[in-house]
């Protein structure tokens, strides 16, 4: 028997989503058959709502006008904590231990998945570093082979800038990503980041 258009459809947009596979994709479209009619259109809804999701032109979180972040005056404008997501960000917003500006990678380097500093946004970050003259740089980064060879390149690049670079601790384990840590786990590393560059 053949499976029904629409069903074959769904499951080829749930595969689209990251770690989505054949099987959870087939799941999902079964699942959303089962939903009540109100709550597809409520899906729609906010589908079509996240069409009009924009990211930061500054910072590049998700946002829906202004970036509540960069234009909130009580941050410190001198210090910049480096991302790889905007996903990243809202993880350490909830920790509530840290008060500067952000910037996000949009990825990270990888020799693996041909990834240099072109693909990424690293050449907008040290622009931004020079041009706002910022005072502190603080790299979170996964704790990964590509997340540590991005900090390498990073830290190797600003080797002769007056700024101060520091990694968050490595209480986060290895080949995790920060998505799944909780607050605390967090709080500590980046309470207990080590300096690897003296201004």
């Amino acid at each position: 028997m053949d499976k029904i258009k629409v069903i074959e459809k769904l499951i080829s947009c749930y595969k689209k989503l990251p770690s989505v596979g054949y099987k959870t994709a087939e799941r999902l479209a079964y699942s959303t058959l089962d939903l009540k009619s109100e709550e597809i259109d409520s899906f729609i809804e906010n589908l079509e709502e996240a069409k009009n999701i924009k990211r930061c032109d500054r910072c590049g979180i998700y946002i829906e006008d202004s970036c509540p972040l960069c234009n909130d005056e009580k941050r410190d404008k001198k210090t910049i904590l480096v991302v790889s997501s905007p996903r990243d960000v809202y993880s350490i917003e909830k920790s509530g231990v840290y008060n500067g500006l952000y910037f996000t990678l949009n990825g990270t380097l990888s020799a693996v998945h041909n990834r240099d500093s072109h693909s990424t946004k690293i050449d907008e970050l040290f622009k931004k570093i020079e041009e706002e003259k910022i005072e502190e740089l603080i790299l979170v980064l996964d704790s990964t082979l590509d997340g540590e060879m991005t900090c390498s390149y990073i830290i190797n690049h600003l080797s002769s800038c007056n700024i101060k670079i520091s990694k968050i601790a490595h209480g986060i384990p290895l080949g995790t990503s920060l998505e799944y840590l909780d607050e605390m786990t967090i709080n500590l590393s980046i309470k207990g980041r080590q300096v690897v560059k003296e201004k």
